[in-house]
């Protein structure tokens, strides 16, 4: 049906006149629109069923109606207080305008706020949600105006902005709270030995220093897990296996992954102990969680992998148990004669502002939420002063851009956010011993354990 056919002129012309204007979309009486103050049906009280041209009112030099026809079409050319008057309706609010930090918004206008979202309401009142955002310039502002206290700076980073806390704990962390099986995991205490004042794996043993960033995905729990399994396999070959192995293998086919959502450690140490994983070349990470691809098999080659060509391997990369290490020397002693480990820490908010000196948990975060997070160990020094100030070297996985080119400096020896509660490492089953491994091997160092 030709809807245009049943308007007259009039009607059509007003429909035009009364939608440049905006004055139908307002009440009556909005101050906004002196020109046209109204009332219309109000005034001669009068309300029509159906279409009639004669329940109509003057509007400048045209008419407004009054009918319920307008109602079925949306016509604009109803008088403005049609729906207040005639239905019973409560008044649309005046559009207005908002001033919010300096600038003035109209009316349902929204805006972003780093986090969060505002709005220019009734009055002039804007409304902002409330989350907390990862990071905001009065954070920065804060950490750095002590930093000579507390001994390290904060910056904005592009990343975290517009995140709120609650994505970055989610997404940005990904390790779940260390289980019963982490925390009861073997033991393992190093000899005493010399240890220097300064130790980096990386520079010592000429690691591969590229820093992994596992984007938007809660996967520090295996990206650190196959990043420290990578080093050892690289120490303990003397580089004759140096592989960066594949998380995106274990986060796309262990049982227990939650994918995005997080998971455990032993889960993952368990997955290179039982099954072993490929090369990232070959099973390349993506930051989201996908359909396992590699099945019954552990041969590389029949997973349509590359073989490495410094040694003839066909078998999936994989390691002995995981164990966990006692304290502050027998993790520097391990490091130094093994290769990296993983540690896990709590994550407070002021951590994702970090930029560069040696962290510790400031007072300066005004939010007490928290997440767990896995990283590489791979060193530790001291800084030079009447009273030393000693730290481990960590790289974390959010890509080189963030810290001290990916890395971070942390408080060492007074178990800064739990960084050395739960340290854990493993042996690699290096080409060479892959047929002792098949026969059961441990380990050349299982008798140290308690």
């Amino acid at each position: 049906m030709n809807l245009i056919g049943h308007f007259k002129p009039h009607r059509i012309l007003l429909a035009c006149c009364l939608a440049l204007s905006v004055i139908v979309t307002q009440a009556a009486y909005n101050p906004l629109f002196p020109d046209f103050p109204g009332p219309y049906c109000e005034s001669v009280r009068q309300c029509c069923s159906d279409r009639q041209d004669s329940c109509s009112l003057r509007i400048a030099d045209t008419l407004c109606y009054c009918d319920s026809f307008c109602e079925r079409d949306h016509s604009p050319d109803c008088c403005p207080d049609y729906q207040t008057f005639c239905k019973g309706l409560p008044p649309p609010p005046p559009l207005t305008t908002c001033l919010h930090n300096g600038k003035y918004y109209n009316y349902s206008q929204t805006m972003r706020e780093n986090c969060n979202t505002c709005k220019c309401g009734a009055e002039g009142r804007m409304t902002c949600t409330n989350d907390v955002c990862i990071t905001d310039e009065a954070l920065v502002h804060n950490v750095n105006l002590i930093s000579s206290s507390l001994g390290w700076e904060a910056r904005n980073h592009s990343e975290f902005w517009g995140r709120t806390l609650k994505e970055g704990l989610k997404l940005r962390l990904g390790t779940l709270e260390p289980s019963f099986k982490v925390k009861s995991m073997a033991r393992l205490t190093n000899k005493a030995t010399t240890i220097p004042r300064h130790f980096n794996a990386v520079n010592h043993w000429g690691l591969n220093d590229e820093i992994v960033d596992q984007g938007w995905c809660g996967t520090s729990w295996v990206v650190s897990t196959t990043s420290v399994a990578s080093d050892r396999f690289a120490v303990h070959s003397k580089n004759r296996e140096v592989v960066q192995l594949s998380p995106q293998h274990i986060l796309s086919c262990a049982r227990r992954s939650r994918g995005c959502n997080g998971g455990h450690l032993d889960v993952a140490w368990r997955f290179l102990n039982k099954y072993g994983v490929v090369d990232d070349d070959c099973y390349p990470y993506n930051p989201k969680e996908t359909q396992c691809r590699i099945h019954h098999t552990k041969d590389l080659l029949k997973a349509g992998c590359a073989p490495p060509t410094n040694v003839p391997r066909r078998d999936f990369y994989s390691t002995g148990p995981a164990y966990s290490l006692n304290n502050e020397t027998d993790i520097m002693i391990e490091i130094m004669e093994s290769g990296p480990v993983q540690a896990t820490m709590r994550v407070y908010r002021d951590f994702f502002s970090y930029s560069r000196g040696v962290y510790r948990h400031s007072a300066a975060s005004r939010s007490e939420d928290f997440g767990f997070h896995s990283v590489r160990l791979v060193g530790w020094g001291e800084e030079a002063g009447y009273n030393p100030i000693k730290y481990w070297i960590a790289a974390n996985s959010w890509g080189d851009w963030w810290g001290e080119d990916g890395y971070f400096r942390i408080l060492r020896g007074s178990n800064e956010c739990l960084i050395e509660d739960y340290v854990l490492a493993a042996w690699p089953y290096v080409y060479d011993d892959i047929k002792d491994n098949r026969r059961g091997r441990r380990g050349r160092r299982a008798h140290h354990r308690h």
